[in-house]
């Protein structure tokens, strides 16, 4: 029996309503774990479709958190790290599939380079193709480049920009933030970053943690020959709307806390343009925007960029998905 002394890892997941995807996952993990030492912590935020009672009856040793209420990615990440007692903890989606010997292989990136304070892995969709997973910061620049309107309007010019800002993720290297579906932490390092910003329901708690480790001084690095599949969106069906609310709410609360006083404003004005742009295509039946906010979403979003206070939870009690 492995002592907690001898423990390499620690893996987090968080699940809602996603019974045969955590399983699928678990699977996952228990077949690539090779040589590396792991406990596996699933915290569940009050799922209603049996899965906690599939978990404890395929893996009843399991460390299991059972909430009884949706706590959101932060949060229910948060408990984890507490109870955790692995070198590293290992961040990781309910709908991801680790490839044989992704664990190994990052694990021995912390083990054999001790300034690099967290590290991901190659993305691939299910179909196989390689998803953009590491980024540089946000930035005014980053938005302006992604804009619908200038996709629309100049799609060669937006597209060569984007490709020019895009990171090439078949090679190792070092970035600034690795997307939170599978992102390896120290853990030591992670609790003296307090964990995850529980003010981020879920979406850019990563880029924030990676922000702060990076500010401690600590490198950030992609490893290309560890890969995990990634199943887009495949948690989050039947929310949309709802997650992209929470989006838009995570996106200005990392405005808030980490963009310069000058571009917050402007970045907020884009926001609360944009929002207003995609409610009134959506109100006048307009095909450019396919899937354009109701009018109590953007009522939210514009509520929360003039009234700095209001919390994801405030703005309504529906929330469902953990993380999607």
């Amino acid at each position: 029996m492995t002592s907690v002394d001898d423990l390499d890892l620690s893996i987090a997941i968080v699940s809602y309503n996603t019974r045969a995807l955590v399983l699928d996952c678990l699977k996952s993990v228990f077949e690539a774990s090779g040589k590396v030492t792991v406990e596996v912590i699933l915290v569940d935020n009050n799922s209603r479709d049996g899965t906690t009672e599939a978990v404890r009856e395929q893996y009843p040793t399991m460390q299991l958190i059972v909430n009884q209420q949706n706590r959101g990615f932060s949060k229910a990440v948060n408990q984890a790290l507490e109870m955790s007692g692995g070198r590293y903890l290992l961040m990781l989606n309910s709908d991801t599939r680790l490839q044989p010997r992704a664990l190994e292989h990052m694990v021995t990136c912390l083990d054999q380079e001790p300034d690099i304070g967290a590290v991901g892995c190659t993305q691939w969709t299910e179909d196989g193709r390689m998803y953009q997973s590491c980024f540089p910061f946000p930035s005014v620049r980053d938005h302006l480049t992604y804009a619908a309107f200038f996709r629309r309007c100049a799609p060669r010019l937006q597209g060569a920009l984007a490709s020019k800002l895009a990171i090439d993720c078949s090679q190792s290297q070092d970035v600034d933030w690795i997307n939170g579906a599978c992102l390896m932490v120290r853990r030591d390092l992670m609790k003296a970053c307090g964990g995850l910003d529980e003010g981020y329901f879920m979406y850019f708690e990563d880029i924030d943690l990676c922000r702060v480790i990076r500010q401690k001084g600590y490198r950030i690095r992609h490893v290309a020959d560890a890969g995990v599949t990634h199943l887009i969106g495949r948690s989050g069906v039947g929310h949309r709307e709802q997650l992209n609310l929470i989006w838009e709410l995570s996106r200005i609360r990392y405005v808030e806390k980490h963009f310069p006083l000058f571009t917050r404003w402007i970045m907020k004005a884009w926001i609360a343009t944009g929002t207003i742009a995609r409610l009134i295509n959506t109100v006048v039946g307009s095909k450019a925007i396919a899937h354009g906010p109701s009018f109590g979403t953007a009522l939210s979003i514009l509520a929360r960029i003039l009234t700095r206070k209001r919390s994801i939870e405030s703005e309504f009690a529906w929330i469902g998905q953990g993380r999607g």
